[in-house]
């Protein structure tokens, strides 16, 4: 088993704070400007670490990352489940745990400007989990841009995508974090 294994959100989520909190030691760098980004369960660890610690960030950009873990583990392959099961939890016997662990639960918290970039055709987290992130996000007024990927899965592949997806990316941080 990996040690996130079970744990997710958990002391990978602590890692990433300590390991910010030892940046900040570093007086060259201006912690006051840093953004969060991830793809697929990185996504999911930039929406934990924006919503469970939202005076970190100045920007964030999830990239196909699960919000909902009950919705997320809903929708994904039935072959997949046994799997994810082992690896998360069981939605009924840890709901307590799905609860803690869902994004969804914190990111009312989110104070910072946030990209979704989500494929039209992923298999794993669903375009519908980005989906409704981005609603239930806009429906609290926070700031959020969404791109679909029409021709694209669990991943940006296509050059073309992928050269439109990274400048986004780029503009949406240099927009958010560089000074004026």
């Amino acid at each position: 088993m990996k040690q996130v294994d079970r744990d997710w959100g958990g002391k990978d989520r602590l890692d990433h704070v300590a390991g910010f909190e030892s940046l900040k030691k570093d007086k060259r760098l201006d912690m006051t400007r840093v953004g969060v980004m991830g793809r697929s369960y990185g996504g999911y660890m930039t929406l934990m670490l924006v919503g469970r610690h939202p005076e970190l960030w100045k920007a964030g950009c999830d990239m196909f990352g699960p919000y909902n873990l009950f919705t997320f583990i809903e929708r994904i392959p039935e072959t997949w489940k046994t799997y994810f099961y082992l690896a998360v939890g069981h939605p009924e016997k840890d709901r307590e745990f799905f609860v803690e662990r869902s994004p969804n639960t914190y990111l009312h918290q989110l104070a910072c400007p946030l990209l979704v970039i989500q494929g039209r055709n992923d298999p794993r987290v669903r375009e519908a989990e980005s989906t409704d992130l981005v609603n239930e996000l806009r429906a609290q007024g926070k700031q959020i841009e969404y791109i679909i990927f029409e021709n694209e899965g669990h991943d940006i592949l296509k050059y073309e995508n992928k050269v439109k997806c990274y400048n986004e990316i780029v503009n949406f941080f240099k927009k958010h974090l560089m000074q004026t």
